[in-house]
Formats: structure tokens, C-alpha cells, sequence
């Protein structure tokens, strides 16, 4: 087994059992009827009683779409299923232990840059942190901010562009420059 880790083999691991509740929920969001409308919609037109078939169809599609969709929410409520993603948890420990990591190898620099990178991480420590929609709150907030602020740059830009104060070799330059930043 140590010879695999040390030579790059990373068996992939064991799945997760299915339990008795988590198929009752894909059970239930699962596909409805829709076999049943295909098949309607299939028949020739000439087909007795089509148009009947077809609504016949249509309308269990709808009902069950409809009653599905509004008892799903209660049913996940009442199975109080917990979140099974390894991965997921194993990626957001690796992501804090990278970003401590990250922080503890410049603790000693007070450089303006050093500080300015040492917030960005922190940031990032501290919506990880605490209440998981608060931090998916904040998160998202940063998103939308970054977004805002790299349009406005990218627009400025190309006034800058439009009004030939820069080049194109300048203003691809600085499209790939803000591509980065995405």
C-alpha cells in the first residue's frame, strides 16, 4: 500500500452506502411521467383518442411535477439528512490549513504588500469561519464586488482603447491582465 502512495497510485475510495433516506429522496425528485408524455407525443396523429392521451399525460406530468416539488422541501425537513460530501469537507480543510499555511510563511515580512496579502488571506480565513451562511453570505457579497469593480476597469479600459489613448498590444495587455483577476 505504501509503495502505490509513493509511486502516484491513489486508489479512489470506498462509496459512501446509500441510506434508506437518501433514496427516498431521489426516489421522489426523480423524473415523472415524462417516459409517459414522450410516448404520448409519439403516437400518430391519426391514433385514437390522441389528443386525449396527450393531455392525459401533460396533466400527470404537471400534477406530479407539482406535488413533488412542493412536499420535498417538508421531506427533507422531516429525514434530517446530513451533509455526506468527504470531499467537500476534506477540500475546505485543506483550503484553511493552505491559507494558514500561507500566512505563517510571511508572518515575519511588514511590508505594505505583505500586509495587504496577509488581510486577503485572513478574509478568507474568517468566512470560512463561524456560521456557514454568514460566510457564504460574505463570500458572495466579495464576489459581487469584484465583479463590479474588474467591469468597471475592464470599461475604463476601453474608453481608453476608444478614445486611442492606448494601443492595442497596451489593451490586450490589460485584458489578460484582468482576465487574471477573475
Amino acid at each position: 500500500r505504501w509503495r502505490e502512495r509513493r509511486l502516484g497510485f491513489h486508489p479512489p475510495r470506498p462509496m459512501l452506502r446509500p441510506t434508506v433516506g437518501s433514496g427516498l429522496i431521489i426516489s421522489w425528485a426523480g423524473m415523472r411521467g415524462i417516459v409517459t408524455l414522450a410516448a404520448a407525443l409519439a403516437l400518430p396523429a391519426t391514433f385514437p383518442f390522441r389528443d386525449l392521451i396527450v393531455l392525459t399525460a401533460f396533466s400527470v406530468v404537471l400534477g406530479t411535477l407539482a406535488l413533488q416539488g412542493l412536499t420535498l422541501g417538508p421531506l427533507l425537513r422531516a429525514l434530517d439528512l446530513r451533509d455526506d460530501d468527504p470531499v467537500g469537507h476534506e477540500v475546505t480543510a485543506a483550503r484553511e490549513r493552505a491559507l494558514r499555511a500561507g500566512l505563517a510563511g510571511f508572518e515575519h515580512d511588514r511590508s505594505p504588500v505583505a500586509e495587504a496579502v496577509r488581510q486577503e488571506f485572513i478574509a478568507h480565513l474568517g468566512s470560512r469561519d463561524g456560521n456557514p451562511q454568514e460566510g457564504e453570505a460574505r463570500r458572495s457579497l466579495h464576489r459581487d464586488i469584484h465583479r463590479h469593480a474588474l467591469h468597471a476597469a475592464r470599461q475604463a479600459v476601453l474608453a481608453m482603447r476608444a478614445s486611442d489613448e492606448i494601443g492595442d498590444d497596451a489593451f490586450h495587455q490589460m485584458e489578460e491582465e484582468l482576465e487574471k483577476g477573475e
